[in-house]
Formats: structure tokens, sequence, C-alpha cells
């Protein structure tokens, strides 16, 4: 393949740090917006930075790029090639090394198994890779052995919340002074409800309790349990109350089925995926999920810095983040989150006192600065 040809200066003997953030892809993700706003923030912190993409097809996330001014490059990471998929690639490496950066921050193990070798070969020195969730590395078998054979490329690991860190020391063998827990940071300031009533407006929404969800329409998010479960709430005699999902995904058609069968469908709003969520969360009174697998859910996080209490199952870090602070329910039981749902339109006085608590404490505990500040220490200081 030849030698790379050597690159004119150096990220190293510039005065600002020069980072490269690499997606999972461009396309509305948590990991995706947590990558996204770390980024924004290193660069307001005087780090120069670079976006990128495992998948860097376009999508509403590249836009978002452009908008905070953060130049979006190509990997050009192989997509057919076995070993280049794999991250046995000399062209990435040559990219790599192109782009003369100092360090490379990686969202999941899936982008240190195609990036970690090159970085290296490239000699790039820090190489960060975090992990936001036990399913996505322990659903197979392949994530496994990419955990086991690749976390040596990294030069640190983070993960969004202590379980992870657990199941990653504890059955895939990591050594644990290797793995970090940093959690993921909200600058809350930008999330608020003052805008309310316009917002309400817009969607035709008077003085009902709007519950939120705000993800993909997944399998893992299980929408049309939660949709089906909305339903028969409205059935009883409970206040009035609207259910709102901002997404999209391969279960929209079984989520509309549902509606239209349904004389109260009408009660439901599809709002389709939105690449900025902020109005739909100010129009709501509390967010709820269904998910069967969580790990620290940035829409929920946002939500709670909206003002919003959760309604969500104890999975993942979920039950720390909302202790006090929302109804938790069971996994997978409809029963739970109707009785959860139901418990929360007969308690306004408590939602308000929820909301409120789950604002401060994204504000005490979660603050985007400091989030940023430990990620500047292991990609720069």
């Amino acid at each position: 393949a030849g030698l790379c040809r050597a690159a004119a200066g150096g990220g190293m003997n510039s005065q600002r740090p020069r980072i490269l953030e690499v997606l999972y892809s461009y396309e509305i993700g948590g990991s995706q917006l947590v990558g996204l706003e770390l980024a924004k923030q290193l660069r307001d912190d005087g780090a120069e930075v670079l976006c990128a993409a495992l998948d860097s097809t376009p999508g509403p996330i590249l836009e978002r790029c452009r908008d905070y001014g953060l130049p979006a490059v190509d990997l050009a990471v192989p997509k057919q090639h076995p070993l280049g998929r794999n991250g046995l690639s000399w062209g990435l490496t040559c990219r790599l090394r192109e782009l003369r950066v100092d360090a490379v921050h990686l969202q999941h193990f899936l982008g240190l198994n195609k990036l970690g070798l090159p970085a290296r070969l490239a000699g790039i020195e820090r190489v960060v890779a975090t992990e936001h969730s036990v399913f996505d590395v322990g659903q197979s078998l392949a994530g496994r052995l990419r955990v086991r054979l690749n976390w040596r490329l990294a030069s640190a690991i983070t993960v969004v919340h202590q379980g992870i860190k657990d199941y990653l020391c504890n059955q895939l063998r990591v050594p644990s002074d290797r793995v970090s827990v940093i959690p993921i940071g909200i600058d809350v300031d930008s999330f608020h409800r003052d805008d309310r009533a316009v917002r309400r407006g817009e969607l035709g929404i008077a003085d009902e309790f709007v519950f939120v969800f705000v993800g993909r329409l997944a399998p893992v998010k299980n929408v049309p349990q939660l949709v089906d479960a909305f339903l028969e709430l409205q059935s009883e005699s409970v206040p009035p109350s609207r259910l709102l999902v901002v997404g999209d995904g391969e279960e929209m058609t079984v989520v509309r089925t549902l509606l239209e069968a349904h004389p109260l469908g009408s009660r439901v709003i599809l709002a389709g995926e939105q690449s900025d969520v902020r109005k739909y969360l100010a129009v709501g009174d509390a967010f709820v999920l269904n998910s069967s697998s969580e790990g620290t859910p940035r829409a929920l996080l946002e939500a709670m810095a909206t003002g919003l209490p959760g309604v969500c199952p104890a999975v993942g870090n979920i039950p720390e983040m909302i202790a006090g602070r929302g109804w938790l329910t069971e996994r997978g039981s409809p029963d739970s989150l109707r009785n959860a749902m139901r418990s929360m339109l007969n308690a306004p006085h408590a939602v308000h006192e929820a909301g409120r608590n789950s604002r401060a404490y994204v504000r005490e505990q979660l603050d985007a600065r400091a989030v940023a500040a430990q990620y500047r220490q292991l990609l720069v200081d």
C-alpha cells in the first residue's frame, strides 16, 4: 500500500490541542448527541475540534456540527473489506496522520475496533473510548470479543455509569484502573419551559397533562406497549392527558396501526424525528420511557433538565437517576406503567415537586462544563 505521505506541521506543535470526535453516525441518537455536545464544549474551552462519523452518510447531526462551527471530516471508513471494517486499514492510518490530531475520542467500542489500531499506528497517543450501555457490548459474542481484544488500544476507557464499568471489569476482564466513570453532561440553561404556552398552542394542546417520549421507535424502546398502556388508561376516569411521541424508527408502522384502530388514538401526537427536541419537552409535564434496556439515556436527562420528572423502567442507571425525582416501573409490565402514569395524573403537586428536584439534580451533578473538564484531562492535559 506504500507509506503515508508526511503531513506538514502537526497538531502537537500547535498552540491549541486538536481533537477528533468520532460519532457512530450523523443520525439522531443518544451517543451522537453526547459526542456532539462534548465537542462543542471542548471547542468553547479552547480546543480545536473536528467531527467525524463511522457512517458518514449525511444526517441531522452533520447539520448541527456545521451550526456549531465544528468542521466535519470524512474518514472513509471501509465498509466492505472484512479486514478494513475491523481496523486493519492502512488507508485509515494515513487519513488520521493527514488530520494531524493530538487525540481521538470514540463513541462505543465499535469505534475503537475500527479506529483504535489505525490511530495508534498514526502516532496518536490519546485514544479515549466511551461506552454508553451494557446492551451495546453484551448483546453478541462479537461485541464481547471486540472489547476483550481491543481495550488495550485505548489510552483510557470511560463509561457513563458504574454498572457498565462493573460489567466490563467483572465479566470481560478489563482492568479496573483503565475504566473511568464520567456521567453525561447537560447544559441546563439551554433547557426551559418559558415558551410552554406558545409551544402548546402550536400543537393544539390546552390544559391537558402531557406525557412526552423522545427516542428511536426501535424494539428495545418498546413504544407500541407504551402507546397501548396509555390508550387503555384513557378509558378510565382520570384527568385528561396526551402522549407526545418524538422520534421515528422501524416500529412507527405498528404504532400508527394501533392509533388508527383505537377510538381515542387522537390523544397521541406523533411528532416524528426532530433534530432539536427542546420545544417539545417544553410542552410536557412528565417524561415516559418503556425500554427493555438503557444505560444513562440522554433524552431522560434533557427532560429532567427541562423540569420534567420521569416515569421509567428500573433498568440501567435509571433508578439512580430518578430516585426521589420520578416514578419507577417494572420492565416489560404494562400494568406497572399504567399505574405509574395514573399516579402522576392524580398527584399534580407531587409531579411539580419531582420536576423541580429533577432540574436541580442535573444542574448540581451533571453540569456540562465539569464533565468536559474530565474529558479534557484524558484527551489533552
